[in-house]
């Protein structure tokens, strides 16, 4: 009988681990699933942004009479090569709408050559309109790489920054979205173009985002 009833706990222990097993499998399998579908949502698909200022071309007369209104450039010149006194021309700068429908008086953002008025990398810089003025909402030691369209018309944008590191490079992609009158970070996504893992990204994009303010990357 005791050994009848021994035999009859071990099955039970067994599956009692059968059952465990197959539950933590699943709840790995959820969790993966989870981790996908969010991946899925925060990177939907955008529109990549081209940086070289070789192809670059004007859509209308708007831009170069908005570069002359923010006194980014010398507005006397047709044409220049000279960054240090950059004509209004797309070879120095390229020049996106805040929101889509939305006029460029009314708010744009900016795309800087690098070497424009003695800056020696690319700069982006937001501009809204308040009142009679455009307004610097934010700038960014960087450049835009994907622009995500966003329900409320101020399409999300992806951002590469770069810093050397004891002699090291890196390169961060990192999300930002319009949020209260300027764009807010929401997350860093890549580093050296290698994707960070979902467990870590919150983590990491604390780290980053120190990194960007303290050296004055993004402000």
């Amino acid at each position: 009988m005791q050994k009848k009833r021994g035999l009859y706990l071990v099955g039970l222990l067994g599956l009692a681990l059968a059952a465990w097993f197959i539950f933590k499998k699943q709840a790995a399998s959820d969790k993966s699933e989870a981790n996908d579908k969010a991946s899925s949502i925060s990177r939907r698909k955008g529109q990549e942004i081209s940086t070289d200022f070789n192809i670059n071309v004007f859509k209308s007369k708007k831009e170069p009479a908005l570069l002359k209104q923010l006194r980014l450039c010398d507005s006397t010149q047709q044409w220049s090569e000279d960054e240090n006194r950059p004509s209004c021309t797309p070879n120095f700068f390229r020049v996106f709408p805040l929101k889509k429908g939305l006029d460029l008086s009314q708010g744009c953002m900016v795309l800087m050559k690098a070497g424009v008025n003695h800056f020696p990398v690319r700069r982006f810089v937001i501009y809204e309109r308040e009142g009679t003025q455009l307004v610097q909402a934010n700038g960014f030691i960087g450049y835009p790489i994907e622009l995500r369209p966003n329900p409320n018309g101020y399409d999300d944008v992806v951002i590469r920054f770069f810093e050397r590191y004891q002699g090291e490079k890196y390169f961060y992609n990192c999300l930002f979205t319009w949020k209260q009158h300027r764009y807010q970070y929401v997350c860093c996504e890549q580093i050296n173009d290698a994707d960070i893992k979902p467990e870590k990204q919150k983590e990491v994009s604390a780290e980053i985002w120190k990194i960007l303010y303290e050296k004055q990357l993004a402000f």
